[in-house]
Protein backbone atom coordinates (compact mmCIF):
# COMPACT_ATOMS: atom_id res chain seq x y z
CA UNK A 1 0.00 0.00 0.00
CA UNK A 2 2.75 2.59 0.88
CA UNK A 3 4.84 2.27 -2.52
CA UNK A 4 1.29 2.68 -4.02
CA UNK A 5 0.95 5.77 -2.15
CA UNK A 6 4.25 7.02 -2.95
CA UNK A 7 3.85 6.28 -6.93
CA UNK A 8 0.65 7.73 -6.88
CA UNK A 9 1.98 11.14 -5.36
CA UNK A 10 4.86 11.58 -7.61
CA UNK A 11 2.48 10.94 -10.55
CA UNK A 12 -0.20 13.43 -9.41
CA UNK A 13 2.18 15.93 -8.13
CA UNK A 14 1.94 18.92 -10.03
CA UNK A 15 5.49 19.86 -10.03
CA UNK A 16 8.75 17.96 -8.33
CA UNK A 17 11.49 20.03 -8.77
CA UNK A 18 14.65 18.52 -7.56
CA UNK A 19 17.90 20.82 -7.82
CA UNK A 20 20.68 22.17 -6.20
CA UNK A 21 22.27 25.90 -4.97
CA UNK A 22 24.80 27.27 -6.29
CA UNK A 23 27.05 30.08 -5.11
CA UNK A 24 28.10 33.61 -7.17
CA UNK A 25 30.58 35.45 -4.63
CA UNK A 26 30.76 39.59 -5.43
CA UNK A 27 34.37 39.02 -6.40
CA UNK A 28 33.50 36.41 -9.00
CA UNK A 29 30.45 38.31 -11.18
CA UNK A 30 32.04 38.43 -14.54
CA UNK A 31 29.24 40.13 -16.46
CA UNK A 32 25.29 40.18 -16.91
CA UNK A 33 23.06 40.28 -20.12
CA UNK A 34 19.21 40.68 -20.30
CA UNK A 35 18.39 39.34 -23.03
CA UNK A 36 14.86 39.77 -25.54
CA UNK A 37 13.38 36.99 -27.13
CA UNK A 38 14.23 35.98 -30.51
CA UNK A 39 17.47 38.27 -29.95
CA UNK A 40 19.90 35.83 -29.63
CA UNK A 41 19.79 32.34 -31.75
CA UNK A 42 21.69 30.42 -28.90
CA UNK A 43 19.62 31.67 -26.14
CA UNK A 44 16.48 32.11 -24.40
CA UNK A 45 14.49 35.57 -23.50
CA UNK A 46 16.19 35.73 -19.94
CA UNK A 47 18.51 37.35 -17.90
CA UNK A 48 22.47 35.40 -17.98
CA UNK A 49 24.55 36.06 -15.12
CA UNK A 50 28.25 35.07 -15.79
CA UNK A 51 30.79 33.47 -13.11
CA UNK A 52 34.55 34.64 -13.98
CA UNK A 53 35.16 30.49 -13.92
CA UNK A 54 32.58 28.03 -13.63
CA UNK A 55 29.54 27.30 -10.78
CA UNK A 56 30.06 24.08 -9.34
CA UNK A 57 27.13 21.95 -10.28
CA UNK A 58 26.44 18.64 -10.82
CA UNK A 59 23.98 19.49 -13.47
CA UNK A 60 25.42 18.99 -16.97
CA UNK A 61 25.05 21.86 -18.71
CA UNK A 62 27.64 22.97 -21.38
CA UNK A 63 27.78 26.49 -20.35
CA UNK A 64 28.26 26.23 -16.79
CA UNK A 65 30.07 29.91 -16.47
CA UNK A 66 25.82 31.44 -16.91
CA UNK A 67 22.94 31.14 -14.54
CA UNK A 68 19.86 32.22 -16.73
CA UNK A 69 16.09 32.72 -15.26
CA UNK A 70 14.05 32.97 -17.99
CA UNK A 71 10.45 33.51 -16.04
CA UNK A 72 9.17 37.29 -16.87
CA UNK A 73 8.34 38.03 -13.48
CA UNK A 74 11.72 36.33 -12.06
CA UNK A 75 13.99 38.16 -14.94
CA UNK A 76 12.70 41.50 -13.39
CA UNK A 77 12.98 40.13 -9.56
CA UNK A 78 16.42 38.65 -10.24
CA UNK A 79 17.92 42.06 -11.97
CA UNK A 80 16.78 44.15 -8.94
CA UNK A 81 18.34 41.80 -6.09
CA UNK A 82 21.81 41.72 -8.45
CA UNK A 83 21.86 44.95 -8.69
CA UNK A 84 21.63 45.42 -5.13
CA UNK A 85 24.18 42.31 -4.43
CA UNK A 86 26.46 44.37 -6.66
CA UNK A 87 25.87 47.85 -4.83
CA UNK A 88 25.82 46.16 -1.76
CA UNK A 89 29.06 43.98 -2.00
CA UNK A 90 26.92 40.66 -1.07
CA UNK A 91 26.71 36.82 -2.01
CA UNK A 92 24.04 35.32 -4.05
CA UNK A 93 22.96 31.64 -4.40
CA UNK A 94 20.92 30.43 -7.02
CA UNK A 95 18.97 27.25 -6.92
CA UNK A 96 19.16 25.32 -10.34
CA UNK A 97 17.29 22.49 -11.60
CA UNK A 98 18.23 21.61 -14.96
CA UNK A 99 19.95 23.13 -18.23
CA UNK A 100 18.39 25.41 -20.79
CA UNK A 101 20.12 25.89 -24.09
CA UNK A 102 23.24 24.59 -22.06
CA UNK A 103 22.85 27.35 -19.53
CA UNK A 104 22.10 26.80 -15.89
CA UNK A 105 18.36 27.49 -15.22
CA UNK A 106 17.58 29.06 -11.43
CA UNK A 107 14.50 28.93 -10.58
CA UNK A 108 15.31 30.63 -6.90
CA UNK A 109 18.07 33.40 -5.42
CA UNK A 110 19.08 34.41 -1.74
CA UNK A 111 21.04 36.88 -0.43
CA UNK A 112 23.90 35.84 2.24
CA UNK A 113 24.70 38.88 4.28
Amino acid sequence: MRKFFLLAMILLSPKIIAGEWVTLEPENLLQYEVAQQDALSYANEGLYIRHKTKFTTTLACAKKEFVVFTDPKMIDRALSSLMFAISSNKTLKFYVTGCDNEYIHAKLFMFIL
